[in-house]
């Protein structure tokens, strides 16, 4: 896994699978331009005439990084995950799936992370989502997994077509901060979800920060949470 440090309070790690966006932080904007392009070069490949196409997807996904970074996040991926064949690669896989990872930081007032999630849980069992929300604890403290689903619906000249989008959130106040983390992953292969929520339980059980040992305490202290994701 690959350990990614936004801040010198918090650090998490993921999975080599996850291809990072640059975000811009801190960067001049010539800078992350040339992050990006970087970034379309490894996506797209160096194929001479596909250079309009990197291009197009450089602009986008600058313009869509610097609206994310405006609203808190601190790191963005995409996740592509190969299913099947053989570890060795004498057999390919037999498909490849594919997720997004944002994770950013919000201000909360939060007197205690146990009376936070618990406020977090009402509100997102109050959505009209269909989700499905609960409690769950981590090394660091208690926090909240929230799974939503959905459809999207296009008319097109052969009649409908329809998609289906998975998102997974993990909603954790900082221990000792007015700050809170959110975790979002989404991807729209939905029969993987089972395995996506085993990435983010890893993804998870990684995050540190400055001051661990209060969180520790609290999420052992605190009765009727689950241990994991299940």
């Amino acid at each position: 896994m690959v350990t990614h440090d936004s801040t010198a309070a918090l650090s998490f790690q993921v999975q080599q699978e996850f291809h990072e966006t640059p975000l811009g932080a801190g960067v001049a904007e010539e800078v992350l331009d040339e992050q990006m392009r970087e970034f379309s070069r490894a996506y797209w490949g160096d194929r001479e005439e596909w250079e309009p196409l990197r291009r197009m997807f450089a602009g986008m996904q600058t313009a869509n990084a610097q609206q994310l970074a405006s609203g808190g996040a601190i790191y963005q991926a995409m996740g592509i995950f190969p299913l099947g064949g053989t570890a060795d690669g004498s057999e390919p896989p037999e498909r490849v799936s594919r997720c997004t990872l944002l994770v950013s930081v919000r201000e909360l007032d939060n007197p205690d992370p146990a009376v936070s999630v618990a406020g977090i849980t009402e509100a997102l069992s109050r959505t009209n989502d269909g989700g499905e929300t609960q409690l769950v604890s981590l090394p660091v403290g208690p926090a909240v997994l929230n799974i939503a689903g959905s459809r999207a619906v296009w008319n097109l000249a052969d009649g409908e077509q329809e998609r289906f989008l998975i998102r997974i959130e993990l909603w954790l106040p900082f221990p000792t901060e007015n700050r809170l983390l959110l975790f979002c992953l989404s991807t729209s292969d939905v029969e993987d979800l089972f395995m996506y929520q085993a990435v983010l339980a890893d993804i998870a059980d990684t995050i540190t920060f400055g001051d661990t040992e209060h969180a520790e305490t609290d999420a052992e202290a605190e009765p009727g949470l689950k241990s994991d994701f299940g």
